[in-house]
This record gives structure tokens, sequence and C-alpha cells, in this order.
């Protein structure tokens, strides 16, 4: 598997419909993100539109 960046991942998933796997704190969210990264997964972190707080 060939290492991916955050911009080649989020080329990747543009356009398409994406589905939360995951809920945690910032700091496990970027573990997780680069772990996938590392594995060749491409993935992002983030808040889906509407879904924040406040």
């Amino acid at each position: 598997m060939e290492t991916l960046t955050i911009a080649a991942a989020d080329k990747e998933l543009d356009g398409k419909p994406l589905i939360p796997a995951m809920a945690g704190s910032i700091p496990e969210m970027k573990a997780l993100r680069d772990r996938c990264l590392d594995a060749g997964i491409p993935v992002t972190v983030g808040c889906p539109p509407g879904g924040g707080k406040g």
C-alpha cells in the first residue's frame, strides 16, 4: 500500500458520499486519520455540514 497525503485523500473523496464511521476527540480522530493514510486508505476528518454545535 502507498501512503496517502491529506490532499490526495481529499481529492479522491471529493464528490463521493461519505459515511460517518467514528466519533472521538480531535487527537483520536487525527491519529486514526494518520493510520488510515499510512495504510493507503483515503479518509477525512471533520464535522458534516450542519453537524456542528452552536
